[in-house]
């Protein structure tokens, strides 16, 4: 109870209408400090096809990728039906230009706000994983009408096999340029890598034809133009930004919609906060709470984490060393039906008008369970990110299957770069455009795994 002010009469009441009314106006000066997504549609729809399921492995401690691509010649949004893949989620990309004017070649590929670069499935690849019925198929510059050698403006790359280190694989391969599509976005000369070598185990759990990657310019190979810098310079979009939808309904299509988002698909409003480094899609995190313990407080300021990364090409949660381990320990593995009284963990960011937001994550998004479900452990995994660009947390696909996130580069300028999050409707179905022909007849043709990267010292 409010004390009175030396005894007057109605102070008491006073007081604590004088209280309610501070706390009011603290909200109304948040409320104004935040953003929110205007909440435009995407307008097209673009099917893509769910491939059949494998057992995969994992390297402990490994960090899975995962990509994304886009396309246009005229203004328009779209949208492009993701498909699970014990975790991974691919999309039709189109590559290159037949004599037709259709693709030459139409990759399924894993799409990655944690990546920049884009890699596809050539015919220069003879060696396993890649099969001879396979590599007939596969995009083959000699049949495009649209593709041009890789010059780079004097480029060091030019002419050199590119070789990328994924974790536990590698990728090697040429540069080239070429067209790519995703339904009716046509993005021009764009520089990509032609696969000629996959190896490493890690290729040979599921169908794996390319990596698009979604990141900023300085994640490219010698700042080669990135993808979606070649949408917005070329005005492909109305608005420049992309949406994930990530499915929690293994058995129903997600989407990544492209200028736009869909309502159906999330709870509003969207809250924008702006990336802090654009190098990953990095926001400003203040703290990380379980109950009413900061996380954070215990560490010094120099490992203390100030980033919180939005990754879909990473599976699961990550976090630094050190504070992984505070983390396990507050919500170790148990019986599914004993951790329905797990804390959330509560990630407090801090929006572009400086107002605090509390992103609460219960156990139902950070837990998971095994194959009988009748276990359940931390959907986390530790991970040093680049010290330049950490340390940092990471929101990988785990949760964004159960939270909408949208990735917006306002007119192109690093600065204007922001991430919405909102909640997605769980078990909202995308209105996708099924009427194209299925990949069906092509699913077994290469062998691939989820991509494993590693952070760079």
């Amino acid at each position: 109870m409010l004390p009175c002010l030396w005894g007057i009469p109605g102070s008491c009441g006073f007081l604590f209408a004088s209280a309610l009314l501070v706390t009011f106006l603290s909200q109304v000066v948040d409320a104004l400090n935040e953003e929110y997504h205007a909440g435009h549609c995407a307008e097209h729809r673009t099917a893509l096809w769910r491939q059949p399921k494998r057992s995969i492995r994992r390297a402990s401690g490994s960090h899975v990728q995962v990509v994304v691509g886009v396309h246009t010649q005229h203004v328009l949004n779209t949208t492009t039906e993701l498909r699970d893949m014990t975790s991974e989620y691919t999309g039709l990309l189109g590559v290159g230009t037949a004599h037709d004017g259709k693709p030459q070649f139409q990759a399924r590929v894993v799409f990655d706000t944690g990546s920049t670069n884009l890699w596809v499935a050539s015919v220069l690849c003879k060696h396993y994983p890649c099969t001879t019925e396979a590599t007939r198929r596969f995009y083959d510059p000699q049949k495009s009408i649209s593709q041009e050698p890789f010059l780079g403006g004097g480029s060091s790359l030019a002419g050199r096999d590119l070789d990328i280190m994924f974790g536990t694989g590698e990728l090697k391969g040429p540069l080239h340029v070429d067209t790519y599509r995703v339904g009716p976005m046509v993005v021009k000369k764009q520089p990509f890598a032609m696969i000629r070598e996959m190896n490493g185990e890690v290729f040979s759990s599921f169908p794996f034809e390319g990596i698009l990657g979604l990141g900023f310019r300085s994640l490219s190979f010698s700042g080669i133009d990135p993808f979606f810098d070649r949408v917005i310079e070329q005005k492909l979009l109305s608005t420049n930004e992309f949406a994930f939808y990530l499915n929690a309904d293994a058995s129903q299509p997600s989407a990544l919609l492209w200028g736009g988002v869909d309502e159906e698909l999330y709870e509003p409003p969207i809250r924008m906060f702006p990336v802090i480094q654009a190098h990953y899609w990095a926001l400003e995190l203040v703290d990380l709470r379980h109950g009413n313990q900061s996380l954070l407080s215990k560490t010094s300021s120099a490992q203390r984490a100030k980033r919180l990364i939005v990754d879909s090409g990473t599976t699961y949660f990550t976090a630094p060393s050190g504070l992984f381990e505070a983390i396990m320990s507050r919500i170790p593995e148990a019986p599914c039906d004993s951790v329905e009284r797990y804390t959330p963990l509560v990630y407090v960011l801090r929006s572009a008008g400086g107002a605090l937001f509390e992103l609460s994550v219960t156990q139902r998004t950070y837990m998971i369970g095994n194959g009988l479900g009748l276990i359940c452990r931390p959907a986390f995994m530790r991970l040093d990110v680049n010290k330049k660009y950490g340390p940092a947390l990471i929101l990988g696909e785990v949760f964004m299957r159960h939270f909408f996130t949208v990735f917006s580069r306002g007119s192109g300028k690093l600065e204007e770069a922001k991430v919405g999050i909102a909640r997605a409707r769980l078990g909202a179905q995308p209105q996708v455009d099924t009427n194209v022909e299925s990949l069906s007849n092509t699913e077994n043709h290469v062998m691939g795994s989820r991509v494993v990267r590693r952070e760079k010292a």
